[in-house]
């Protein structure tokens, strides 16, 4: 629905035409009219001489008023060459100077700043050499006020001039900052999506993987040893509704805000001892060590910490041996995290799995501030090494 305003505006644009050709019509009437009736000796009827002369002044001065709007400055020196004949014929110009007022007012309002100015002085200073001359209608005290009353017509066409100028620049600037919001969000909605691809590929991976690793050993074991496959079993129950919850609670986001979807707390570092005790059950023996003490960091960096960590360990089920180490220490103002397994692994884990796997855990560690590297170590192992900061971006 549109503004009242612009409503306004709207009807005003459309109706302009149709008040230009009124106003031109209107003033040529009254300009011809006054002309024939204030001249005393009156005017030839045939219209020869300077009296046709004068007439067709009025007009063309009078007609000019049609571009007042559209072609400003034009319609300005057609007014005013029109006026000028009129006085050098010798007849009263009358009802023409207060329609110069007007042509002056519309030139200042509607043309360029600079025109008017121009005008405004020339005008000024043809007065003066026609009241220099004796002109009868500009006598020296009729002068000074001539001279104020164009100052004023330019005046307030100019302060109308501004009011409009301002009026679009706020507009210009009311568009942009819409384009601006625009593309904000646009880069915010990009950015949650690539958020929550990275905590999709993290949790999928992650517990696909020990799926699968359970899954094998109860298949293995099923036949002999029918509790271990039951234990397996469980554990792939156990980390399917896990994961399950996990996808829920991220996808939630993309909800409406009045169908909110419950789900657990984001992950964190005190989540990490059963996480490396999870994974222990794939029969991989993990060596968990925190040195210093245990601060209490953001959220955005307990959970890159903790991403951090499952995806180290699930590349160590993918591709790594019976053993690993995860070490996490506490610094004055970092954490600093240590996976690495000694060897036996029959891959190099992904760098770039489908656009995330070590990859994006160096993005990860980047989004808060920290870094991560990651590469095989001399004894044939695998390294992969965080350095997080206590507070998200170091703040």
């Amino acid at each position: 629905m549109k503004h009242p305003d612009g409503l306004w505006a709207t009807a005003g644009r459309r109706l302009s035409p149709y008040l230009d050709i009124s106003i031109a019509v209107v003033a040529t009437v009254l300009a011809l009219g006054a002309l024939f009736a204030a001249d005393i000796e009156g005017i030839d009827p045939r219209l020869r001489g300077p009296d046709a002369v004068a007439v067709i002044g009025t007009v063309v001065a009078t007609g000019s008023l049609y571009w007042r709007r559209t072609y400003p400055t034009f319609s300005y020196c057609t007014f005013g060459a029109g006026c000028l004949i009129v006085t050098l014929t010798g007849h009263y110009i009358g009802l023409l100077s207060i329609l110069l007022l007007l042509s002056l007012y519309s030139l200042a309002a509607h043309g360029r700043r600079r025109n008017a100015a121009i005008a405004l002085v020339a005008t000024m200073a043809l007065f003066g050499i026609l009241s220099a001359i004796d002109i009868p209608d500009l006598r020296t005290a009729d002068l000074l006020q001539a001279w104020a009353l164009l100052i004023t017509a330019w005046a307030v066409g100019d302060a109308i001039r501004a009011r409009r100028a301002g009026q679009r620049e706020q507009l210009l600037a009311a568009e942009h900052d819409a384009i601006l919001a625009r593309e904000q969000v646009g880069r915010a909605v990009a950015e949650e999506r690539l958020r929550i691809a990275r905590e999709l590929h993290d949790v999928v991976a992650h517990s696909m993987s020990l799926i699968a690793v359970q899954a094998g050993v109860g298949a293995h074991v099923i036949r002999t040893d029918v509790d271990a496959a039951e234990r397996a079993l469980q554990i792939v129950a156990e980390t399917s509704r896990e994961a399950l919850a996990q996808t829920r609670s991220m996808l939630g986001v993309l909800r409406q805000e009045d169908d909110p979807v419950s789900g657990p707390v984001p992950q964190g570092i005190d989540d990490v001892p059963a996480l490396v005790a999870v994974v222990q059950t794939a029969g991989v023996n993990i060596d968990l060590e925190i040195e210093g003490a245990a601060t209490r960091l953001d959220p955005a960096v307990e959970l890159a910490a903790y991403r951090i960590v499952q995806e180290s360990l699930t590349n160590v089920l993918k591709h790594g041996g019976p053993r690993a180490h995860v070490q996490l220490t506490y610094r004055t103002d970092e954490l600093d995290i240590e996976i690495t397994d000694p060897g036996g692994r029959s891959a190099a884990p992904s760098q770039d799995s489908g656009g995330h796997g070590l990859s994006g855990l160096r993005e990860r560690a980047h989004l808060v501030g920290g870094r991560f590297a990651s590469g095989p170590t001399a004894d044939g192992g695998f390294r992969a090494h965080a350095t997080l900061p206590l507070t998200e971006n170091g703040s």
